[in-house]
């Protein structure tokens, strides 16, 4: 559980999502998403590649745009960036599950990213996370979200953290939730005639 590196967000959401499924593929936008505060710098959106070479995706795994932090500036180590989601209502979804696309490309020591979770906006607990170089591709990530499943303020965050060298872009990209509609108990009342054929 971790209460650190941003300002949390208030404790009552207001609005929250509760459409589903829910999917971001963050084209030139954020979306609903906001930056941390309180942190050090700011995920970006991005087409193409990344501006260091041998760091990053070169190019979205969904639509035209993805998310990243740019390792390279500010070019220094374990330095955190923290993208917010909106809120989340769970109530009416059974089986709720997120998944997204990854990339971590770069040198071993890049650093780690994290999904973390909260139901009141003050503790934090990680969900997922991947350290070091995963590799020159997107990697899926797939998470049960079960435990939430009654949440109606579900908040959750990408806590991506440097590493010790300036090869160690991270990236995000096609963010979905979904689940199967949650059912609800209705009462039948019967009343038979004299005739109940």
């Amino acid at each position: 559980v971790d209460n650190g590196g941003s300002t949390p967000p208030p404790t009552s959401c207001g609005n929250s999502v509760s459409s589903f499924p829910y999917t971001e593929s963050f084209e030139n936008t954020l979306g609903d998403w906001t930056q941390g505060t309180g942190d050090d710098f700011n995920w970006a959106t991005r087409s193409g590649g990344t501006p260091s070479s041998n760091t990053g995706p070169s190019s979205a795994n969904s639509g035209n745009y993805y998310i990243y932090m740019e390792s390279s500036t500010p070019n220094y180590s374990t330095k955190q960036a923290i993208l917010n989601s909106p809120c989340f209502d769970l109530s009416g979804l059974n089986a709720p599950t997120l998944s997204f696309k990854y990339h971590m490309y770069g040198a071993s020591a890049m650093g780690n990213l994290k999904l973390e979770a909260s139901t009141n906006g003050t503790t934090w607990t990680t969900i997922w996370s991947k350290s070091g170089n995963q590799g020159n591709s997107w990697g899926t990530a797939s998470v049960n979200l079960n435990a939430y499943a009654s949440q109606t303020e579900l908040k959750l965050r990408f806590n991506g953290t440097t590493g010790t060298t300036w090869q160690g872009d991270m990236a995000v990209d096609a963010f979905s939730i979904s689940g199967t509609a949650a059912c609800v108990g209705t009462r039948l009342s019967l009343t038979f005639d004299n005739y109940p054929e």
